[in-house]
């Protein structure tokens, strides 16, 4: 694998939060290593299919976990302003069975526009702009923060399966005659 342009190695704490009101949120995956910080924001698409993925991945794990009795640590303090800090592309997800530890590959969204509008011999829009690597207990944690970050959004319309405001919701399902209220309950 290519160097990236941010290689944290061995991290001591990843996770993932949701930031905003329901329908106004931004998403990020927060990495600390040492006294570094890396801020990683994402789609809720990307967040979702990255917290789907891990359990996927760690599932066709056949070998021991090596690191089986470090406790993944919570992320405490989180600089406002990390070290690294851009909007992902693409993202990767792997595993280095000599370290056994996944590995995250996040490719920055504004290099690989500025990639496919130039033609150069060296294309450095295949390198990634941000990697690190955690274990098999931090992915697990990591998934479920995924997964907590996505889920506290707004409920979704049963008729057309597309996201109710809290004022309500003019539903196309119902050919826009009555806007649908918030549902009550969980």
């Amino acid at each position: 694998m290519a160097e990236a342009q941010f290689d944290f190695g061995v991290v001591n704490a990843i996770d993932a939060e949701s930031i905003g009101t329901p329908g106004k949120r931004t998403f990020r995956v927060r990495v600390l290593r040492g006294d570094e910080a890396a801020s990683l924001w994402l789609e809720k698409q990307q967040l979702a299919a990255l917290g789907e993925a891990i359990p996927r991945l760690l599932e066709q794990l056949t070998t021991p976990d090596q690191h089986g009795n470090v406790d993944p640590r919570p992320i405490g303090y989180f600089p406002d302003e990390p070290a690294v800090e851009f909007k992902v592309g693409r993202l990767g997800l792997g595993y280095a069975a000599q370290e056994d530890r996944l590995v995250l590959v996040a490719h920055d969204l504004e290099s690989e526009a500025e990639g496919e509008e130039e033609e150069e011999e060296e294309d450095d829009s295949e390198l990634p702009t941000f990697s690190c690597r955690f274990t098999r207990e931090q992915a697990r944690a990591l998934s479920t923060s995924c997964a907590n970050a996505v889920a506290g959004g707004r409920p979704i319309c049963v008729l057309c399966h597309r996201p109710i405001d809290p004022e309500g919701h003019m539903c196309p399902s119902a050919n826009g005659h009555r806007k649908l209220p918030l549902p009550e309950g969980p």
